[in-house]
């Protein structure tokens, strides 16, 4: 075996992995989310490490939100690495620490794993998460990164780890095994990948029974068709690639000591939210490991993010009561409530479309507003009461949905890292998300909206707390030489022209006005 395939053990690295952000990865969703199952984690000063941490953009943009905890990251590919140690730089970011690391070799020698403050981190970790990463490598490195995690965590430290599953991966399998033969034919692995999609879409065109049998394929090579191939590459040209089953991944759990917790993601802790048919088939499971093993076939589930704890912390009742009704959510400044009929609206989840209650989910976004609100506020609502737990489920339906966020007290402010990630997105740099301290998590930004506070970050370091929109104007214009820019106005894309100019101006004028404003609340400029 030559030393290049040896270092790689089979894992696909000739490219980078994307740019992505996860939110069910943010502390603060770990907790609500350990919270619902009883069992209590940190939100602050606290370790988290992060295995398979890739580019690091989202391990940054956490730190940022959490400048009183420590975060590490992981990564065996010295790109990713070296990518995020310099945008932890440009960001002023201090307490994250990127670590090129292999976990075959971490798993029986720690010692090089400590934090940026020079402390170690095995036995004295609060989270160790892993996403994605589990499914795409060998068993022998799989069962590393489960030793690691164990070896890591404290006692009462919460392990999260996402990864696909069987059933909703098997009609994939096919198409997977043939990427991998056109690739050990000598192809690129964006050649082998482009060259198998070819292939599959030749055998739909002559209607071969393969997508009549696998009804799911379609689908899923649809959307491949349309994602970056970075992440294609990864997921698919990987030698040991497969999807799991969870109650093998329990039992990896339980010989490191990890008990089962419960989903990271939100909608799947409520088993009312399911036929009843079926949640009672589900439910007369008593096992864990066959009553998430049912789950998943009745879901026909494809990705898993599941946490496990080292030793439960757990509340008791009037403690978990306390600390449920005293959870604080602020509305989001940026998606509005979906329209919908019969007075209901739909929320997309992992368990099929859920109709909820328009005008109640509306008055809880009120309610909650700017200044946030706690679940027992919210339920103690002026001439209304309801039962807490019918609120927890809506707000956590709403936090799922994107429309309420988990409030974070804290003095941080991102104005430095949302400043280099702004620049570096006019700059050409695929990065998709801003953080934001008070909501403990990050958000979305497209090309337009960096422009903009580029724009209006210059402009407030030029003395003018509020930005002058002439200023913010001319900004853009030295932005737009070399960043192209086109806008959707009446159906029409328009790049240039009056039209241009006069939507353009619009908008900057709106988001001084508003989303500006907005962003200062957040501390995020």
């Amino acid at each position: 075996m030559s030393q290049s395939l040896d270092w790689k053990h089979g894992y696909f690295a000739d490219t980078g992995y994307t740019f992505g952000y996860y939110r069910e990865m943010a502390p603060c969703y770990l907790a609500w989310a350990a919270l619902l199952q009883g069992v209590v984690v940190p939100t602050r000063k606290f370790r988290y490490v992060d295995l398979g941490c890739g580019q690091g953009l989202g391990l940054i943009l956490q730190a940022a939100c959490h400048p009183e905890s420590e975060f590490v990251g992981v990564d065996f590919m010295p790109a990713h690495v070296a990518h995020a140690r310099r945008l932890a730089a440009a960001g002023g970011i201090t307490n994250v620490r990127f670590i090129e690391g292999d976990f075959t070799a971490l798993q029986n020698d720690p010692s090089a794993l400590a934090d940026a403050t020079g402390t170690p981190l095995e036995g004295q970790t609060d989270y160790v998460v892993a996403h994605g990463i589990a499914s795409w490598v060998s068993p022998t490195v799989r069962a590393s990164l489960w030793a690691l995690a164990g070896r890591l965590l404290k006692p009462g430290g919460l392990h999260y780890t996402s990864y696909n599953t069987e059933p909703g991966w098997l009609a994939a399998k096919p198409f997977q095994h043939l990427v991998m033969l056109r690739q050990g034919q000598g192809r690129t692995g964006a050649q082998a990948l482009r060259s198998g999609m070819d292939t599959f879409a030749a055998l739909e065109a002559a209607k071969s029974k393969l997508y009549a049998t696998f009804t799911t394929l379609k689908p899923r090579l649809d959307v491949a068709a349309e994602q970056d191939i970075a992440y294609l590459t990864q997921e698919y040209n990987n030698r040991y690639w497969e999807p799991l089953r969870v109650s093998d991944m329990m039992a990896q759990a339980s010989a490191v000591k990890l008990d089962w917790v419960g989903s990271a993601t939100l909608p799947e802790q409520f088993g009312n939210l399911l036929p009843p048919e079926i949640a009672k088939i589900i439910d007369s499971e008593a096992d864990p490991v066959l009553r998430e093993t049912v789950r998943d076939l009745a879901v026909v589930q494809s990705f898993r993010r599941d946490m496990y704890v080292k030793g439960s912390t757990v509340a008791w009742p009037t403690e978990r009561l306390r600390r449920v009704s005293e959870t604080r959510v602020v509305a989001s400044h940026m998606l509005p409530l979906p329209q919908g009929n019969d007075g209901k609206m739909e929320i997309v989840t992992t368990l099929g479309k859920v109709r909820v209650n328009r005008a109640a989910c509306q008055a809880i976004l009120e309610r909650a507003g700017e200044q946030g609100a706690t679940l027992a506020e919210l339920a103690q609502g002026p001439g209304r009461t309801e039962a807490l737990g019918s609120m927890v489920q809506k707000v956590t339906l709403l936090i799922h949905a994107g429309l309420l966020y988990l409030q974070h007290a804290t003095e941080a402010n991102a104005r430095e890292l949302n400043g280099a990630l702004a620049q570096g997105i006019c700059d050409g740099a695929p990065y998709k998300y801003l953080a934001a301290p008070r909501l403990g998590e990050a958000t979305g930004v497209d090309g337009l909206n960096a422009m903009l506070f580029a724009a209006c970050a210059n402009d407030e370091l030029a003395g003018n707390p509020t930005p002058v929109l002439a200023h913010v104007l001319a900004h853009l214009a030295q932005l737009r030489q070399r960043v192209q820019l086109s806008l959707q106005v009446d159906g029409r894309d328009e790049a240039g022209g009056p039209v241009f100019e006069a939507e353009l101006e619009k908008r900057a004028r709106s988001y001084i006005e508003n989303q500006w404003p907005a962003m200062k609340r957040l501390q995020m400029a």
